[in-house]
């Protein structure tokens, strides 16, 4: 039946406490009889058991039955002939007593329900548990639970069964009713006990097989064991117990056993005929017919058992011929299961589980709606760009003459020209809601974008006007084209923006003219994308984003000049630096200008006065005037002269700075003339607010004024230094003017000039921006420009076709300023650098999508995995009874599939409905969010895919033990 060779298992392999607990065992067990594997703790008898039922595995050896070795089809071999009968009962909890004994049917294949019944409760009667087959085992006592799994390894008629210490738990009367089935079933089949109780095997055994220390030290034949009784544990013996006897009138009292610490009360009445007895004492229990409890006389003797007096009826049991063995889960069950454990025992931990796969899926489908905005801009390339518009790199003057010289040539299909940054293709242009030019609201109001090309005013003059004007009046005001103001319109995110009207006065944040935010005047008809500007304001811009050549405008500083000349304006001279002089001709950007006027600043209020020569008396000298005006009668330089000056210079002392600082305004306008962007200045000559004058004169002078201001006099030095602790700082008393002008402030425009700067008519600054040359000051090595590197020329085309032949034609291998860059950028070279850029963007979003995705990923699995190890004494039972590890993977996945349609899909249409709900009505959430239906598709895929597989990885990783180790190790 079992046949062993040569059996070798080891414990700790490989490592220092390794265990050879299994070492050359070899064995022929019968068909049928009791076999008791016998030792002491520690022996290998339970791993023998073990490996035998295949609920652990061995090194090397031989092990068959009947003729199939263990190792090849595991669980079949186990549910065809095997019945395990465990210490602990490995008894389902959550199913009834009939389903633990039907279980074993359904391992092995049986399906007919009615065959099912029949086994079930002919195996139940065998064991006198017939009653209890809707009972749940936690109902029942050990011994009944023990008789339960008999009736579930006896129920398929098995050629062996297998029991591990099965009376270990059990007290003496339970251990002989279990050890008599045990017997009576081992008649007509090979019952394999553990045990390590000798009284056991001498009862009951057939054959002894003695291991010790993993090896067989002895094998014998027992030929008397027919078993033994037991002695009920409801029977009293008397003669066990010291007796004493109270004898009375009419009554006879028998005492058995220690007397009680108190006397018992007993009323004894006779009356009527009829006799009542009355017991005064609590905790007293009668003992009649029908008590469990029997009084018997004498003393308990043990007595053996004579053969044949125990028998169990299989004549109901037939052998099972099943297939399909190990499967006890089906797709329903499984169904049930997930939707039983995960929402019906409402545990904290599977709440918390369940709230993580939920938001798991919201935070997925909120990033790949913001992810899928790069899939948007790749959608929407084509009209991502303007197709008019051409850059050409610029290293030298003679590229920048070639490419002015080419506007408005006919061959050339070029009508404009100018400078632009290295970053080349249209600017992404951002205008807010609620910001117009009579009103402007926080920066926090939803804003709207679009791609545009800002070019030269002048480009309208053919395009029908649509809305407002052509006409600008100032450096400020644009004009946009209708299909920029369409796309305005499609990503509008107010109520009040929805026609071409509504567009005019709205402020552009991302278009700045000298400080202060462009605003929409007018709407012209134009299939480009395309945002128009005066040429003033145009080249402005130019030098605001391609940076200096020293040039700037001079009308911004109230100073007019002609074409050709320029004023040279120094806010702070270096060592080393030769300045051109008024007359000198100097080269800016390639053209010569002649320096009519030279204007310096000083920061040092003494430096100006001598720069400007004027001449201020010494306090001395200003005093001693002062006293010979008002005192004639003394003599200058006599003692009382002398002295009358000191009291006079101590006691008005502050009077000498009115007339030192006198010339203060001047000095200040000078340097506001270089720094308007000084905000101290602007409040003193722009808001008259006079404190601000004080922040660049001495601290002193500052707090004798407000001194004056509040006793009417000038302090004298003394006074001053008494009060000076009380007197008011000069940054908090100005902190009040800063935030009341702070808004108007940086809204209006400014400038500094940074060491020196030409300054230079509205013509040459507008020409300026158009090419590039040699400028005053540059370096040697870079005489043709300051920018070399980095400047292109922006070229608008009328005819598309002809610019890119003509440029194809003048610049064949034209240089690139480096490997990153192109060196003439057609639409075409657009188009496929914003497809790289947006392609960049994508393969940056999907790192961080699959970032994120793997940290919520193994958060997820050790939740799941965490979830699991509530269960885990669950799957060791299943494991134990035969359960396949195949069946058991599909029950997880089965109710993996459960929890996640209920948590993570509930979560992923919640998201998605709010997503689609709110794309549809708002502009703003359509420049965040990007959700069409094929990338809510995807994500379902996504998110369903990672649940099912985070929900399966851990059972997956359990069942890589054996039953015995899962039960071993893991019972929890």
């Amino acid at each position: 039946m079992i046949r062993i060779q040569g059996l070798h298992k080891f414990f700790n392999i490989g490592r220092q406490n390794e265990i050879h607990v299994l070492n050359d065992i070899t064995l022929d067990l019968p068909e049928k009889g009791m076999v008791a594997i016998f030792g002491k703790s520690g022996c290998g008898k339970t791993t023998l058991l073990n490996v035998i039922g295949g609920l652990d595995k061995y090194a090397s050896g031989e092990l068959t039955i009947e003729g199939q070795s263990i190792k090849e089809n595991t669980d079949d071999i186990r549910n065809r002939y095997i019945g395990y009968i465990f210490q602990n009962y490995n008894l389902n909890r959550d199913a009834t007593c009939y389903d633990n004994v039907a279980d074993a049917l359904r391992l092995c294949g049986m399906t007919d329900d009615e065959e099912i019944d029949s086994r079930v409760s002919a195996a139940l009667l065998n064991v006198g548990m017939e009653k209890y087959g809707k009972r749940m085992p936690d109902t029942l006592s050990g011994g009944q639970q023990q008789r339960i799994a008999i009736a579930r390894a006896i129920v398929k008629n098995p050629r062996i069964i297998l029991a591990d210490e099965p009376t270990g738990n059990l007290d003496e009367a339970n251990t002989v009713m279990i050890m008599d089935l045990l017997k009576a079933i081992s008649k007509e089949h090979l019952v394999l006990l553990v045990t390590h109780e000798a009284n056991l095997v001498d009862y009951y055994c057939d054959r002894v097989i003695e291991l010790k220390d993993g090896e067989i030290v002895g094998t014998k034949e027992n030929a008397s064991a027919n078993g033994f009784v037991a002695r009920d544990k409801n029977d009293i013996y008397l003669g066990e117990l010291e007796r004493r006897e109270i004898a009375g009138d009419g009554a006879v009292v028998e005492y058995y056993g220690e007397a009680p610490d108190t006397p018992i009360k007993l009323k004894i009445v006779n009356a009527s005929g009829k006799l009542y007895v009355q017991l005064g004492t609590e905790k007293v229990h009668i003992i009649d017919e029908s008590s469990e409890v029997k009084l018997r006389e004498g003393v308990y003797e043990a007595i053996e058992r004579e053969s044949g007096t125990r028998d169990i009826d299989m004549s109901a049991l037939p052998p099972v011929k099943g297939s399909h063995f190990g499967r006890l889960f089906n797709f329903k069950s499984s169904v049930i299961s997930g939707y039983v454990s995960n929402f019906i025992n409402r545990k904290k931990d599977k709440r918390a589980l369940r709230i993580c796969m939920s938001l798991f899926a919201a935070v997925v489908v909120l990033m790949s709606s913001i992810f899928g905005t790069s899939f948007r801009d790749i959608i929407d390339a084509q009209n991502a760009y303007n197709h008019n518009t051409f850059y050409v790199y610029t290293p030298t003057a003679e590229v920048s003459k070639k490419l002015n010289d080419a506007v408005g040539k006919s061959d050339t299909g070029i009508d404009y020209a100018r400078l632009s940054s290295y970053q080349t293709g249209d600017t992404e242009v951002y205008f807010r809601a609620g910001s117009f030019e009579t009103f402007s609201q926080s920066a926090f109001e939803s804003s709207f974008r679009t791609n545009a090309v800002l070019l030269d005013a002048s480009l309208t003059r053919d395009l029908k006007v649509l809305v407002g004007r052509r006409e600008l009046t100032s450096n400020e005001e644009i004009i946009i084209s209708s299909r920029v103001a369409d796309a305005l319109l499609e990503k509008s995110t107010v109520g009040y923006i929805n026609e071409r009207k509504d567009l005019i006065g709205l402020l552009a944040d991302s278009i700045s003219v000298g400080g202060k935010r462009a605003r929409v005047v007018g709407i012209v008809e134009s299939d480009e994308s395309a945002i128009y500007l005066g040429e003033l304001a145009m080249a402005k811009y130019v030098f605001s984003y391609v940076g200096s050549s020293r040039a700037m405008l001079a009308s911004d500083f109230g100073v007019n000049l002609s074409a050709g000349e320029a004023m040279l304006a120094i806010s702070m001279r270096q060592s080393g630096v030769e300045y051109p002089s008024v007359g000198d001709t100097v080269k800016i950007q390639g053209k010569d200008v002649r320096i009519t006027a030279i204007k310096e600043v000083h920061d040092d209020y003494g430096e100006w006065l001598t720069a400007n020569s004027i001449d201020k008396l010494t306090a001395e000298k200003f005093f001693s005037e002062a006293l010979q005006s008002e005192k004639p009668e003394l003599t200058v330089g006599s003692d009382e002269f002398k002295a009358a000056l000191a009291e006079m210079m101590t006691a008005r002392h502050y009077e000498y700075y009115d007339y030192l600082y006198s010339e203060a305004d001047a000095y200040l306008a000078d340097r506001y003339f270089f720094q308007t962007d000084d905000m101290y200045l602007w409040l003193y000559l722009e808001k008259d607010v006079e404190l601000a004058k004080f922040f660049y004169l001495p601290e002193d002078y500052y707090k004798a004024v407000a001194y004056k201001a509040e006793h009417g006099a000038y302090p004298t030095e003394a006074e001053l230094e008494a009060e000076y602790a009380n007197l008011p700082d000069i940054y908090d008393e100005l902190t009040y003017y800063y935030d009341v002008y702070s808004n108007e402030f940086y809204s209006s425009g400014h400038h500094y000039i940074s060491m020196y700067a030409f300054l230079v008519s509205d013509e040459d600054y507008v020409s300026f921006s158009k090419q590039i040359g040699e400028t005053y000051g540059s370096r040697a090595d870079d005489s043709e420009a300051q920018y070399k590197g980095s400047i292109y020329t922006l070229i608008h085309s009328a005819d598309p076709d002809k610019t890119d032949s003509w440029l194809a034609a003048e610049f064949p291998n034209h240089p690139a300023p480096n490997r990153y860059q192109t060196s003439v950028v057609t639409p075409s070279v657009v188009l496929s650098e914003i497809i790289e850029n947006k392609t960049q963007n994508i393969i940056t979003g999907l790192i961080t999508m699959a970032v994120f995705l793997v940290l919520m990923s193994i958060c997820m699995y050790f939740i799941m995995r965490s979830s699991l190890m509530n269960r885990v004494k669950e799957i060791g039972i299943y494991r134990a009874i035969g359960v396949s590890r195949r069946n058991l993977v599909f029950k997880f996945f089965v109710e993996a599939a459960v929890l996640s349609t209920l948590t993570v899909i509930v979560g992923y249409l919640v998201t998605s409905a709010f997503m689609f709900a709110s794309l549809g009505m708002s502009g703003a959430m359509e420049m965040i969010f990007y959700y069409p239906v094929w990338l809510a598709a995807i994500v379902l895929i996504i998110i369903y895919g990672i649940s099912l597989l985070f929900g399966t990885l851990p059972i997956i990783s359990l069942l890589r033990k054996t039953p015995s180790e899962i039960l071993a190790k893991y019972d929890i």
